[in-house]
């Protein structure tokens, strides 16, 4: 996704913001819409002392209405906000909405709600399945969610705040796999997966055939490897018959790996939204699963445990751009 960095505030009334959002292209957003915000929280605060650091007290409103908003992080001084629009923003147009700043307000985990691993106890205030397409937590389960399977002999272990898959004893593939495949995981869409995939090779993405055939099915998947079978791994793009090299090498921690299908033969891959590689001409795929996936091999071993926190899917923006942000107090 291209991400927009305009950002420019003027004084105003502290209490409330308006945020108005251009769409730049020449096709309507979906509707609704998963507009990302990225929003300076110094600059802001110097506006409205009463915004707390940890942008608790807001809410969004369209047209007098809350709307629901996550907050994915706030990271290096900007908090990236996720704000569920209920309307389309039309072609070279725009819209506005208010960002509401109130001492007596709070997260409520309904219209205003945080990453999992950001409250006290953990997801306490998360509403991501309320804002996003597609929307699942990794942290507190006993068991696989709904339509998520494992190949036999994986390894499950389900913490606090996280779930490891880790590989079983013989030579093959093991991982979970989402089957039947919701429906905004489809081309044109953007997925995104928060976790550490850091180890000898895993794979994440959509993909068509069985989910236990990686090898010989097509799809659009990232690999994570080395060709040495040891880390440091490099991330791949695997799409039959194609394993291309991004050029870009993965580090033991956690990070969001996201991949925007702006079509079924054009592809992009990002690592905590910067793009790692871009392919407008991969071979078009009929997909079924999306998977995580690792391995034990005759010639390396089994692969470290796969760590995964959060994944979830977001409306495809036009163009691949995301509209302009331009924040009026």
């Amino acid at each position: 996704m291209v991400r927009s960095n305009l950002v420019s505030v003027s004084v105003g009334y502290p209490n409330l913001f308006s945020i108005k959002l251009t769409n730049t292209q020449s096709v309507d957003t979906p509707s609704p819409f998963q507009q990302m915000l990225q929003l300076p929280v110094s600059q802001l605060q110097s506006y409205s002392p009463i915004l707390a650091s940890d942008f608790h007290n807001i809410r969004f409103v369209y047209n007098g209405t809350a709307i629901p908003a996550w907050l994915e992080s706030i990271s290096n001084g900007v908090a990236t906000i996720w704000v569920k629009l209920p309307v389309s923003i039309p072609a070279n147009s725009s819209i506005t909405i208010d960002m509401e700043v109130d001492p007596s307000l709070n997260f409520d985990g309904v219209y205003w709600g945080e990453n999992p691993l950001l409250s006290s106890t953990y997801a306490q205030y998360d509403n991501g399945a309320s804002v996003f397409p597609y929307y699942q937590r990794w942290g507190s389960l006993s068991s696989l969610p709904s339509d998520w399977s494992s190949v036999s002999g994986t390894v499950l272990t389900f913490e606090d705040t996280y779930t490891e898959i880790s590989s079983g004893p013989n030579d093959q593939w093991y991982g979970i796999y989402l089957n039947p495949l919701p429906q905004s995981f489809l081309a044109p869409t953007t997925w995104a997966l928060y976790g550490n995939l850091y180890s000898v090779k895993y794979a994440i993405g959509v993909q068509a055939g069985t989910a236990t055939g990686y090898n010989n099915n097509g799809g659009y998947v990232i690999d994570d490897t080395s060709s040495s079978g040891l880390p440091p791994p490099e991330i791949y793009f695997y799409n039959p018959p194609n394993f291309i090299a991004t050029g870009y090498t993965d580090s033991n921690n956690n990070k969001l790996y996201s991949m925007q299908l702006n079509s079924p033969t054009s592809v992009q891959i990002f690592v905590n939204y910067s793009q790692i590689y871009s392919n407008d001409s991969a071979t078009s795929q009929n997909v079924s699963y999306f998977i995580i996936m690792t391995t034990n091999s005759s010639n390396y071993g089994p692969s470290g445990p796969a760590y995964i926190y959060w994944l979830r899917t977001t409306a495809y923006p036009p163009n691949g751009v995301m509209p302009t942000v331009e924040v009026i107090p």
